[in-house]
Parts: C-alpha cells; sequence; structure tokens
C-alpha cells in the first residue's frame, strides 16, 4: 500500500499563487475580526493564514515542479 502524506508546500505555481491569495484573504478577514473584539477563532484564522502565505511563498520561490520529489 502507498503512503499517502500531507504536503503542505503546492505543486506547482498556479496552485501557490490561488494559496498566497487564499491567505491573504483569510488574513484581512482574520484582522477585522480581531479589530472589533478579541476572540479565538480569528486568532486561530489569522495564524492559519500566516502559515498558508508561507506555503505559498516557498511554492513560488522554489523553482519547478515538486509534484514526483520526495
Amino acid at each position: 500500500m502507498s503512503e499517502r502524506t500531507w504536503r503542505m508546500i503546492p505543486t506547482s505555481r498556479p496552485l501557490s499563487a490561488l494559496y498566497l491569495l487564499a491567505g491573504v484573504l483569510l488574513l484581512v478577514s482574520a484582522v477585522s475580526q480581531l479589530r472589533d473584539g478579541m476572540a479565538v477563532l480569528p486568532l486561530f484564522s489569522g495564524l492559519a493564514a500566516l502559515a498558508l502565505v508561507a506555503g505559498a511563498v516557498v511554492g513560488l520561490a522554489r523553482p519547478g515542479p515538486r509534484a514526483g520529489t520526495r
């Protein structure tokens, strides 16, 4: 049976750009919710957004396709 692993870094540049866009939108939403009042859920979504943006930046910075690498 093949081993399946979770990959944080997107496998292509268009997917990296999509992750970057989603991360920025999620971060903007979390920041606007945190301005209204301190809550735990927007804090977690803000941290998730930062992780998504970081993964997208690494995906855009690393050249070439990464689908077959291990």
